[in-house]
């Protein structure tokens, strides 16, 4: 298992010129989850058609997101989650209450949203929106992963039978692991790339053309979006932009968590 060096404490947050004088850059929650603040901008969500790995429901659009917002630094483990639900739906049992969870139906992340918004009235919780998802993902950074053109086995748990054009193979992944076990994005956020898919707000649709300002997604649909890879999947499908369905129940999440006295720009506060 890759060991860590010390985390990355956002510095690209700080060199954005990214500073709020009443809200602090990381907080913790009473369950003990702990947030990195987000700095509102602009980026290119998606990829050129030419870039590799490119899917066609992937087309490049600017994207403002336009107020800053807490985004949790891994996925809700598996303790977390125990906290308010009694029983786990993952498999592998055996990786511990450090894992993240996964495994969930989309009905059941809003309960669990809900249960901490009300334990937790301090803030507003809920799920990133796909754009926020990608945003906090990339961290400043434009190419397939923020780690460059290439991901591996020693930056993500990812199988590594598929790769990019120019890339390595490497060995699959034969489980989840424990959070954090990976070096941080820029921004300070583990796992985003494998590991566990992670479930978005939006329902999956095709994007709206054109720049767009806090987007949310279709306001209905079949499936919602899931992001980031796993680590049964290979890296190809871990790429920042890579979008999926949650056409099956195999995702966990993580939240977003907004002060309760500052409204979210995109709308989607906790779940009601």
């Amino acid at each position: 298992m890759p060991k860590l060096s010390t985390p990355v404490l956002l510095a690209a947050l700080l060199s954005s010129g990214h500073v709020s004088g009443s809200e602090p850059e990381q907080v913790t929650n009473i369950l003990g989850m702990s947030f990195n603040k987000v700095p509102a901008g602009t980026f290119l969500m998606g990829s050129a058609p030419d870039a590799p790995g490119h899917e066609p429901d992937e087309v490049q659009r600017q994207v403002t997101i336009s107020e800053p917002f807490y985004l949790q630094t891994t996925p809700v483990t598996r303790g977390q989650w125990l906290e308010l639900v009694d029983g786990v739906p993952s498999a592998f049992p055996e990786c511990g209450d450090q894992c993240p969870v996964d495994g969930l139906r989309a009905d059941w992340v809003d309960w669990y949203i809900n249960a901490l918004s009300k334990k937790d009235p301090e803030w507003d919780y809920r799920l990133p929106t796909e754009a926020e998802w990608e945003y906090a993902a990339r961290a400043g950074t434009e190419g397939p992963y923020y780690t460059g053109d290439c991901l591996d086995g020693e930056q993500a748990n990812v199988s590594g039978n598929k790769v990019l054009a120019g890339c390595d193979s490497f060995r699959n992944s034969a489980g989840p692991q424990p959070v954090a076990q990976y070096e941080p994005n820029p921004w300070g956020f583990h796992d985003m790339l494998g590991n566990t898919w992670e479930l978005c707000a939006d329902w999956y649709g095709a994007y709206e053309e054109g720049p767009v300002t806090d987007p949310a997604g279709p306001g209905e649909g079949e499936h919602r979006v899931i992001r980031g890879g796993s680590w049964h999947f290979q890296a190809v499908h871990a790429r920042a932009a890579n979008r999926f369905r949650a056409i099956s129940d195999i995702a966990g999440f993580r939240l977003v968590a907004i002060p309760e006295d500052r409204e979210s720009a995109s709308g989607q506060n906790a779940v009601e």
